[in-house]
C-alpha cells in the first residue's frame, strides 16, 4: 500500500539531524508499506525547523547564565542554519520516496477553482488552505499518472483535505498514525467492508474531531482563567480520542496564553495536560520542556545532557527560604569557622532534627541549623524559623540527583560564607 503523510503528522522541529519526526510509527509504516513524503511537506518542515533553530539561537544569546560558563556564545552566534539544512534534506534514515509537486500547468486551474469556489481541500468560507491544496493536487497527479488503480492511505488531520478524498474508493483518510499500523495488520478479508462503512462514518468521525479542534482553538484564544477550566471540562469530557497532533497543538497552546500557563497547576488543568505532556515530553523542545517541568514540579530526565542542573521554582523556593531564615537570623561567625560539606551529614542531621520536633511549628532559634551546618562559634539573632521551610529543603535535598546535590551544597557553602567573620575566638 502506498502511505502518504502530512505535516502535521511528520514535524519535527527540535531536531537538526533528522527531517521527520513520529519516528517510531514511521519506521512501522514505512517497513510495509510504500511511503511517500510531498515535496510541500518537505519544504514546510525545514521552515519549520528554521524559525525553532533562529528562536533557540536567539535564546542561547540572551541566556546570562551562558555567558559566565566556558560555552562558547560567538560560535552559537556563527551558526547558520544553512549548514545543517543540507543534512536535513537529504537524510532517509526513515526510507521514504519524495512525491513532487504536480505541474503548474496541471495544478493552477484546480487550485483556482476550488479556492474561487471555497470547495475542500480550501475552507469553507475563506480561500485558506492553499498549501493543503498544493499537497491535493500533487496527489491528484501522481495518481493519474499510474497505469492501474493504487490503493493509497492519506494521513492528515486536515478535515477539509479529508473530505476531499471520501468519495474515492481507493483512497482511505487516516488522522493518527497509530491506526494507520493498524490497518497493516488487518485480515484482507475485511477490507471491503471497511471500505464500505468508511464513509458512512467519515460524518460522524470528522464531526467529532472538529469539535475537539474548535476547543483547542478555544483554548488558544482565553480570555480569562474561567473560561480556560470551562474548555479544559468539554475536552476532559469529550468522547472523541484526541490525535497525537491534537495533543502536541494544546501543548504548544498551553504555553503559548498565560490563561492557561499560569493554572496549569489547578487540579482539573494538570490532571488534563500533565498526562498529554508525559506522552510526549520527548518531541518538545527544551525550553517548552523545562517549562512543563516547572509547572509540575517533575524530574528532569534530561539533565544529563545539560551544562548545568535544571531546579523548578518550588525548587529554587526551598532552596532560598531556607538559606534566607538562616543569613537573616545569625550575626556573624568566627573567622576560624569551617562549614559541613558532606550532603549526606547535613541530611541525615536535619532529618533527625524534625523528628525531635514532630509536633512544633517552628524551631525557636536558627541555632539547631547553625550548629549543623557551621563548625565553630556563631552568634544568632532571636527569632523562630518555620518547620516547612526546614522540611522544604530536607525534600530538596533528599530527592535530588547526585548533580543537583553537588550544586546545592556549592551554593549554601557559598551563601554561608557571606556571613560576616566577626568573632575573633
Amino acid at each position: 500500500m502506498i502511505v502518504i503523510v502530512d505535516t502535521n503528522l511528520a514535524r519535527n522541529e527540535n531536531s537538526y539531524s533528522e527531517l521527520l519526526g513520529n519516528r517510531k510509527q514511521l519506521q512501522a509504516i514505512a517497513a510495509s508499506n510504500e511511503l511517500y513524503i510531498p515535496e510541500v511537506v518537505i519544504d514546510e518542515i525545514v521552515t519549520q525547523k528554521r524559525l525553532s533553530f533562529l528562536r533557540e539561537q536567539a535564546q542561547i544569546n540572551r541566556s546570562g547564565i551562558l555567558k559566565l560558563t566556558s560555552f562558547s556564545i560567538d560560535e552559537a552566534e556563527s551558526l547558520a542554519f544553512e549548514q545543517v539544512e543540507k543534512k536535513i534534506r537529504s537524510d532517509k534514515s526513515i526510507p521514504f520516496n519524495v512525491l513532487p509537486q504536480a505541474p503548474v500547468e496541471y495544478a493552477f486551474s484546480r487550485i483556482y477553482n476550488w479556492a474561487i469556489n471555497h470547495e475542500p481541500p480550501f475552507e469553507e468560507k475563506s480561500d485558506k488552505g492553499f498549501k493543503d491544496a498544493c499537497i491535493v493536487a500533487s496527489i491528484d497527479f501522481f495518481l493519474e499518472q499510474s497505469s492501474e488503480e493504487k490503493q493509497v492511505l492519506i494521513c492528515t488531520d486536515d478535515k477539509r483535505m479529508a473530505e476531499y478524498f471520501k468519495d474515492r474508493t481507493n483512497i482511505t483518510v487516516e488522522e493518527d498514525l497509530k491506526n494507520v499500523i493498524k490497518l497493516n495488520n488487518r485480515p484482507k478479508v475485511k477490507e471491503s467492508v471497511e471500505t464500505t462503512t468508511n464513509t458512512s462514518d467519515f460524518d460522524t468521525k470528522n464531526a467529532a474531531n472538529a469539535d475537539v479542534n474548535d476547543l483547542i482553538e478555544e483554548l488558544a484564544n482565553s480570555l480569562s482563567f474561567a473560561e480556560t477550566h470551562s474548555i479544559i471540562s468539554k475536552l476532559s469530557s469529550s468522547p472523541h480520542v484526541t490525535t497525537d497532533q491534537q495533543e502536541l497543538r494544546i501543548l504548544s497552546v498551553a504555553l503559548e496564553n498565560q490563561q492557561v500557563e499560569w493554572i496549569l497547576k489547578d487540579d482539573d488543568v494538570s490532571e488534563y495536560i500533565k498526562p498529554i505532556f508525559l506522552r510526549h515530553k520527548e518531541e518538545l523542545i527544551d525550553n517548552e520542556y523545562t517549562r512543563y517541568l516547572d509547572a509540575f514540579d517533575l524530574p528532569d530526565e534530561r539533565e544529563e545532557k545539560r551544562e548545568s542542573p535544571f531546579f523548578t521554582t518550588k525548587e529554587k523556593r526551598a532552596f532560598c527560604d531556607f538559606i534566607n531564615e538562616i543569613i537573616s537570623h545569625t550575626v556573624c561567625k568566627s573567622h576560624l569557622s569551617t562549614f559541613e560539606i558532606n550532603a549526606n551529614t547535613i541530611l541525615a542531621r536535619l532529618q533527625s532534627l524534625l523528628k525531635s520536633h514532630l509536633l512544633d511549628s517552628s524551631l525557636a532559634n536558627v541555632k539547631y541549623l547553625t550548629d549543623i551546618l557551621i563548625n565553630g562559634a556563631v552568634e544568632t539573632k532571636p527569632g523562630s524559623i518555620s518547620i516547612d521551610t526546614i522540611s522544604d529543603f530536607v525534600n530538596l535535598l533528599d530527592n535530588a540527583s547526585p548533580r543537583k546535590r553537588e550544586a546545592i551544597m556549592a551554593n549554601l557553602i557559598s551563601r554561608l560564607e557571606d556571613i560576616d567573620d566577626d568573632i575573633s575566638f
